[in-house]
């Protein structure tokens, strides 16, 4: 899991290598979602055209999007991918809104992030309804993440949280601690940062559990390693990371 990718209206793949599935760690939590976002762009014959991702920030459903958008460009196929927001701006103007939705039915897989982004605005909820019955009759598929399941949108109109319970819905839950142990591990190994097993379980008492916070501790205590030249003890974490 890593950060997510630099602002870009309409995402075409390949695209931001570093999101794929080989490097998600995958939790308890993750591993139906995992498992359902494989299946979903594998090119077998799978149950539902629909797959929608719901859970906390930072906890990897982008990575999964973006993973399933890599995975279909590996396979020849085409992807794109929008941000919830970014799409109900280009619905909103009347000027871009044609174009935009001709790039967005010229699609394989169409995916958008933070599906939630659309529920301020009645117009982008409508052209999403048709855009999701067009490519569901094109054989086409969809996938979305959101913080909350379809059921819960409230703010969402009832006839499209109606069609995202249509597929395949999995959440993605909070990171338990021996996956938050194997990511502290990894991303410490990735920049030759040697952690002690004692520092570890001190981290795991200590900071949030999503994706961010986590990379974020590991970052800052490397830097302070590196600064004072010293290895990393408990003395120099708490420093690094204002902890008592």
């Amino acid at each position: 899991m890593t950060d997510k990718p630099g602002q870009q209206l309409l995402l075409n793949f390949p695209s931001h290598p570093a999101y794929n599935f080989s490097n998600f760690v995958v939790s308890d939590g993750s591993r139906i979602a995992f498992e359902t976002a494989k299946q979903f762009c594998s090119g077998d014959q799978v149950p539902f055209q629909v797959l929608y991702l719901f859970g906390q920030k930072n906890l990897g459903k982008t990575h999964l999007l973006m993973s399933i958008g890599n995975r279909t460009a590996e396979k020849g196929l085409r992807a794109i991918c929008i941000q919830g927001n970014d799409f109900a701006n280009k619905m909103e103007d009347s000027l871009s809104a044609q174009q935009t939705l001709k790039q967005l039915m010229d699609v394989d897989f169409f995916l958008m992030d933070n599906v939630e982004g659309i529920a301020g605005s009645p117009i982008a909820q409508e052209k999403l309804y048709h855009i999701y019955n067009q490519l569901m009759e094109k054989n086409c598929k969809l996938a979305f993440t959101a913080s909350l399941p379809p059921d819960r949108s409230s703010a969402m109109e009832s006839y499209l949280t109606s069609r995202f319970q249509w597929g395949m819905v999995a959440e993605i839950k909070a990171i338990d601690d021996a996956t938050t142990a194997k990511i502290i591990m990894k991303l410490a190994k990735d920049i030759n940062l040697t952690l002690p097993e004692s520092i570890i379980n001190f981290l795991l008492s200590r900071i949030a559990r999503d994706f961010i916070s986590i990379q974020s501790a590991v970052t800052i205590i490397n830097q302070e390693s590196y600064i004072k030249k010293r290895k990393v003890t408990l003395p120099l974490v708490k420093t690094a990371l204002d902890l008592p």
